[in-house]
């Protein structure tokens, strides 16, 4: 059957996208330390129990008295700091022998200046700890709270502001330059001189944006949005994220002082803490509950459900383990400080990264042993033995990060296909966008359907599905240049983004090239099965300026080409 482009002209219902599942590994211990003896074992047990007893600065209850912690939080009680009000709830800190008070933040209190005044031991920022650190101030980073930052431009729809170029020569609400460092570092990034843009600083009023008293606010992905939803304005998000700036936000950290005087208690209060966020994370509702009755929140329930929900997206709780940090991603936020002139140096990042086993720790492990085996023949045993312990452990932060590798190909690229998934897709086509827009180039995006695709999966079941899937991705991708890109958006449903377009009749010629290789019939067991595919195109600019217009038009269009398929018989 020829494949037929049609023009756009109705609606289709939205897609449901299924994100392939990921599967965590466990890694056997080796075989040598299976073969410890029963004996060994329980004197090594006693040896570390007496380690244990001898250790300075014990975090463990001393006569029913609890060490009292204060926390400082970033900003009112809401969800956005759930692992800490689950810790406290659930008594993970009871555990640990602390008795931890939580302090709300408001304007012009800032966690950095309480921690390091001494009036609070721990708190949660934002970008402006690893500022205050390049600046010489003795802060170390616990724990990531927040793989990806909330922060957000928010801007009315109908002002016709949909990128942050349109941004210039318009009133825009900011923080102060530590804290709203991304935003200045997506302003760089573009080009963008802050002198062409009416900075103004921030109200903490989402009703400033409402009213039309500026351009676009300063926001949170998991508060502000509410508000305008709520109160039915349309409104767009400018997001750092999509120009490639990605900073890490609500993080949780202390004074150095803290970690050298007392190391224990800062590994157990980040250990109840990380024990917290998974607790909020899985069993958001009792947070909820907590919030509205214990802790007098004025938000809704709806609202907090919002923000609940925003904030997976952010944390990635089923992705990455809670409180994970890349020293990669500290490299790169504080380069951004360096090229916005705002550090003279990134020194400060040596220790700014909490180590739970840093090395004054290790020696004095390494004297108490020494102190208590000493004499004892054994003591060479278990020296041994930890040793190995140690080499595993390397082992499995190896595979850790290897694993964790292998999550993020699988959360950007198609498992069956290899080719980009709609994560990948989505990001890239909008940069594209504004590099044509800029360039004054043309683009056409394609969307392809293969046609009565179930139609194989019931006669010959989804390994056959699998093959046509497999066959149309490379029928597709080896059809266009290296400058296009292909994806798979779900399903039988693909996706190009051509570069360059300029004249109809090839992209007709490309596209028709494309169905032709489609509809090859393919080897299955002892037959032979085939597609055929239908494709819609979307023109850029003439159909539209932005991906959601595109995808529309060219979805729109594919599907008036498959009712022609239909009706042809």
């Amino acid at each position: 059957m020829p494949c037929i482009i049609s023009t756009p002209s109705i609606n289709r219902d939205s897609l449901t996208i299924n994100m392939p599942s990921l599967c965590c590994c466990s890694i056997t211990p080796r075989e040598p330390e299976r073969l410890l003896s029963t004996q060994l074992r329980r004197l090594l047990f006693f040896v570390l129990l007496s380690a244990q007893a001898a250790w300075a600065n014990p975090v463990s209850q001393q006569d029913d008295v609890l060490q009292v912690i204060d926390v400082q939080l970033r900003w009112k009680h809401q969800f956005q700091f759930a692992g800490y009000y689950a810790a406290v709830a659930q008594g993970y800190y009871r555990e640990e022998g602390l008795e931890v008070r939580l302090h709300e933040g408001g304007p012009g209190i800032t966690p950095v200046e309480e921690v390091l005044s001494g009036r609070a031991h721990y708190g949660e920022a934002n970008s402006e700890l690893l500022y205050a650190r390049l600046h010489g101030k003795p802060l170390v980073a616990l724990a990531v709270i927040f793989q990806h930052s909330p922060s957000v431009l928010l801007a009315r729809a109908d002002k016709g502001v949909h990128t942050v170029h349109d941004l210039i020569s318009k009133p825009v609400m900011l923080m102060d330059a530590q804290t709203d460092a991304d935003f200045l570092a997506m302003f760089r990034h573009e080009g963008i001189d802050l002198e062409k843009l009416k900075l103004l600083p921030s109200s903490y009023n989402v009703e400033d944006l409402a009213n039309d008293k500026v351009t676009a606010f300063n926001s949170y992905l998991t508060n502000e949005p509410f508000y305008l939803q709520q109160r039915g304005i349309d409104y767009n998000v400018i997001s750092p994220v999509t120009y490639g700036i990605d900073f890490y936000s609500d993080i949780l950290f202390t004074s150095q002082a803290e970690i050298d005087e007392h190391p224990q208690r800062a590994e157990a209060f980040r250990r109840a803490s990380l024990r917290g966020w998974r607790y909020a994370m899985d069993n958001p509702e009792p947070i909820i509950d907590l919030l509205l009755n214990q802790y007098s929140v004025e938000k809704t329930r709806a609202h907090l459900q919002f923000e609940a929900q925003a904030m997976r997206a952010l944390v990635l709780p089923d992705l990455i383990e809670i409180g994970h940090m890349n020293p990669g991603r500290w490299q790169r936020m504080a380069e951004a400080f360096l090229e916005l002139g705002m550090v003279t140096s990134i020194d400060g990042l040596k220790d700014f990264i909490y180590d739970p086993n840093p090395p004054q720790l290790v020696e004095r492990l390494r004297k108490i042993i020494v102190m208590i085996s000493i004499g004892c023949a054994l003591a060479l045993i278990f020296t041994l033995a930890l040793l190995k312990a140690q080499r595993r452990l390397r082992n499995e932060i190896k595979l850790r990060k290897l694993a964790e590798e292998e999550v993020r190909k699988l959360a950007f690229n198609d498992s069956l296909t290899g080719l980009p998934n709609r994560n990948s897709f989505i990001p890239f086509a909008n940069q594209k966008l504004l590099s044509a827009k800029r360039r004054g180039e043309h683009l056409a995006l394609c969307y392809i359907d293969l046609n009565h695709f179930k139609q194989i999966n019931d006669c010959f079941g989804h390994q056959a599905g699998d093959a046509i899937l497999i066959h149309a991705a490379w029928a597709i991708k080896s059809n266009i240049r290296e400058s296009d890109l292909a994806a798979r958006m779900g399903g039988d449903e693909f996706v190009v983004l051509l570069d360059g377009a300029h004249h109809r009749r090839d992209i007709q010629r490309l596209t028709q090239e494309i169905c032709k290789v489609i509809a090859q019939a393919i080897p299955w067991k002892n037959s032979q099965i085939k597609v055929s595919a239908s494709l819609g195109v979307a023109l850029y600019p003439e159909d539209g300026e932005l991906l959601d217009e595109l995808i529309f038009k060219a979805d729109t269009a594919m599907f008036r080409s498959k009712a022609s398929i239909t009706a042809q018989g």
